[in-house]
């Protein structure tokens, strides 16, 4: 059997063309979210051949006590046949649990339906992206927005002499300063997801040229209050990876948020949505993400194969 390889920078070629015959808009299905995370999640990958189809898996486990976890097998052209994504799936299972994450709801109604023993399929709420239209964003018009217009011209009214800068490879030593030391004050040592964010985070600035990845810097007081980190994405959407600020600066996040979809609209005309990625279940962080007023959320679902139904 063909041995999984860690996801590696120099793999974004190999996974291009599948990725972008998935055409999936989640952020799983990105090649900067795969790789910028494969040391947490510790990824893997695998091409596998069947019946003249070529397959990539790419597999996942936060931990040694959790189920694989599997993102849908992906093929270089047309669709994969159930009877395909079958028997990859249970070869790949050996018979142990897994898990199989990112589903569309057409995907999970096909498993659902292809008579695999022990299947459980569920929404998974805590997955789902929020996508905002980029003119909304980019303006905050309206009665609802008007809490967000209260901060951001608060910031501009306390520092008039801000500046908005596109981050350069140059700049990434001082953004990383940055985000290390909104790790200390947000008590990184202490929280281990949030230490393991600010490890993706630097991951991700290491492939931040061959990431094509775009960014912008917030300055006041002669220091980075701000930054912001995305790509443009699927020809017509801005994804959003990163996105740090101080907290005693009130109206940063807002401020980088506003003009980071302001930059990415002049340099990618084509861009008519951001996708915020989802809020991993954070009641906090999903009240805020709710607080933009998203266009529509990216819904998942998670298939659990393997798992000994309850008695």
């Amino acid at each position: 059997m063909t041995q999984y390889i860690p996801i590696t920078l120099s793999d974004q070629t190999l996974f291009a063309p599948y990725l972008k015959n998935a055409g999936k808009p989640g952020a799983e299905y990105s090649f900067t979210t795969l790789y910028m995370w494969a040391g947490i999640f510790h990824s893997f990958y695998r091409v596998v051949s069947y019946k003249d189809h070529s397959l990539l898996l790419v597999r996942s486990r936060r931990n040694a006590a959790a189920p694989f976890h599997f993102l849908y097998p992906m093929v270089l052209e047309g669709t994969v046949p159930m009877e395909v994504v079958r028997h990859v799936l249970e070869e790949a299972s050996e018979g142990n649990p897994m898990v199989v994450g990112a589903l569309t709801r057409e995907e999970a109604a096909l498993l659902s339906d292809s008579g695999m023993e022990n299947l459980d399929i569920y929404e998974a709420r805590e997955s789902f992206d929020y996508v905002y239209y980029a003119s909304f964003l980019a303006t905050l018009r309206g009665k609802k927005m008007q809490p967000k217009r209260n901060h951001l011209n608060a910031f501009i009214k306390e520092h008039h002499n801000y500046k908005v800068v596109p981050i350069t490879p140059q700049e990434i030593p001082a953004c990383l300063e940055m985000n290390d030391a909104w790790c200390r004050i947000m008590g990184c040592r202490h929280d281990l997801e949030l230490g393991q964010e600010a490890c993706a985070v630097h991951r991700a600035f290491r492939g931040f040229r061959e990431l094509g990845l775009d960014g912008l810097m917030l300055i006041a007081d002669n220091q980075i209050v701000a930054y912001t980190l995305g790509e443009f994405y699927n020809n017509n959407t801005l994804l959003v990876h990163v996105e740090k600020a101080f907290p005693e600066y009130r109206g940063a996040y807002q401020l980088i948020n506003r003009e980071f979809v302001r930059y990415a609209l002049e340099k990618y005309p084509d861009i008519e949505f951001v996708n915020r990625e989802d809020d991993t279940g954070d009641p906090g962080l999903r009240q805020a993400k709710l607080s933009y007023n998203p266009a529509f959320l990216i819904e998942k679902y998670k298939a659990r194969i393997n798992h000994k139904p309850t008695p």
